[in-house]
C-alpha cells in the first residue's frame, strides 16, 4: 500500500493525504462572450469567475429536463446557461433592474419557455410563495441553486452592499436556503466563499438533510470594497473559520470561490439510509488549507494533497482574471 505523502507545509491534524487527481478547467465553459461583458445597468450584479463557479456546482446536479429554482439569480446568465444543460430554470431576484435586466436578455419568449424571471425575496418568501411566482409548473426533480452574498462584514458596516454581504459570518441567507430545500425536497447547488465560515455551512447543510457531494474551487482575488473592510475576515481568519491565499508575503491575499453541489437525503425515521461518505466542514477546512499552500492558479498541491478517504470529486477553475466586476 502506498503511504501517504506528508507537507510540513501544514499542521499535523492535515498531513494524512495521498496522491491523486483533480480535475481542472482553463476557460470559461458555460458563460459566453456576451456573458463577460459587465451590464450597463449600475444595480446588475457582476462577477463572471464567481458565477461560473456556481453554475459547475449546478451541473453537477442537473439532469436532462429537471426543474431548477434559482434564488438570487442576477444578471441571469446562470440560469441561461443552466437551460442550455437541458434544465427549465425560474429566477427570483428582489432587484428591479435586475429582473428587469434578466428578462431582456436572458428570459425565453417561446409558448413553453426555458427560462423565466420574477421578482421577489427568496429570504421573506415561503417555498409555496416562491412556486407562485413560476409561470407554469416546474419539473422534478427540483433542484435549488444560489450564489448568495457571502462576504463577511461587521455587523456595524456604514456600506451595506446587498449584493455581497454576507453578514458576520458570510451565511447570512443560507437558513433560508435551506429553509426552502427541506419544504421542496430538493438538491442543492451553493456558493459560498472560503471565508464564509465553510465549517459551519457543512455543519447546516449535514444538519437539514443536505451533503455535500462535489466542489469546485475557483482562486478569485478580493473586490477592493472587501480589501476596505477586512476585519471581520481576519478576524474568522485568526480563529481558524476562513482561509485565504496568499501566495507571498508581500502579495495582496486572494480567496477561493467554493461551488457545493449537495443531495438531498430524502429518507427520514429509524430506518434513515445512512449516506455514502461525503465532505465534513473539517473536509473542507482541510481542502481549502491544501489549495492555500499552492503558488499557481491551478492549485498543483491538491494534486497531492487530496484527502485519503476524498469524499466526492474535486474541480479547480483556472480562468483568466476579470478585473470589471461590479457589487453593489
Amino acid at each position: 500500500m502506498k503511504r501517504p505523502r506528508r507537507t510540513a507545509d501544514l499542521p499535523i491534524d492535515e498531513q494524512r493525504w495521498v496522491l491523486t487527481g483533480v480535475s481542472r478547467v482553463t476557460a470559461y465553459t458555460h458563460l459566453r462572450a456576451e456573458d463577460l461583458v459587465k451590464p450597463r445597468s449600475a444595480r446588475v450584479f457582476f462577477d463572471p469567475a464567481d458565477t461560473e463557479t456556481g453554475i459547475w456546482a449546478a451541473q453537477d446536479l442537473i439532469t436532462k429536463g429537471c426543474g431548477v429554482l434559482d434564488l438570487g439569480s442576477g444578471s441571469g446568465a446562470a440560469a441561461a446557461a443552466m437551460a442550455r444543460a437541458g434544465a427549465r430554470v425560474h429566477g427570483v431576484d428582489r432587484g428591479a433592474e435586475t429582473v428587469s435586466w434578466a428578462s431582456e436578455h436572458y428570459a425565453s419568449r417561446s409558448a413553453e419557455p426555458q427560462v423565466t424571471f420574477a421578482q421577489g425575496d427568496f429570504s421573506t418568501l415561503s417555498a409555496e410563495e416562491l412556486l407562485a411566482t413560476v409561470p407554469g409548473p416546474l419539473a422534478r426533480p427540483l433542484i435549488i441553486t444560489t450564489n448568495p452574498p457571502y462576504v463577511p462584514l461587521p455587523a456595524e458596516t456604514n456600506e451595506p452592499r446587498p449584493s455581497i454581504n454576507g453578514g458576520t459570518d458570510g451565511l447570512r441567507l443560507l437558513p433560508a436556503i435551506i429553509e426552502h430545500c427541506r419544504a421542496l425536497r430538493s438538491d442543492l447547488a451553493l456558493t459560498i466563499g472560503s471565508y464564509s465560515t465553510p465549517r459551519k455551512a457543512a455543519r447546516l447543510l449535514t444538519a437539514a438533510g443536505l451533503h455535500i457531494q462535489a466542489i469546485t474551487l475557483c482562486p478569485i482575488a478580493l473586490g477592493q470594497f472587501t480589501l476596505s473592510n477586512m476585519e471581520q475576515v481576519r478576524d474568522l481568519e485568526t480563529k481558524g473559520e476562513a482561509v485565504l491565499w496568499r501566495r507571498t508575503p508581500l502579495e495582496t491575499p486572494a480567496y477561493f470561490a467554493l461551488g457545493l453541489a449537495c443531495r438531498w437525503n430524502e429518507a427520514t425515521g429509524p430506518r434513515k439510509a445512512r449516506p455514502a461518505r461525503h465532505w465534513t466542514g473539517e473536509d473542507l477546512i482541510r481542502l481549502l488549507r491544501a489549495a492555500a499552500s499552492s503558488r499557481a492558479p491551478r492549485l498543483e498541491a491538491l494534486d497531492s494533497l487530496l484527502p485519503e478517504d476524498r469524499p466526492g470529486p474535486v474541480r479547480v477553475l483556472d480562468l483568466p482574471a476579470q478585473a470589471d466586476r461590479h457589487h453593489w
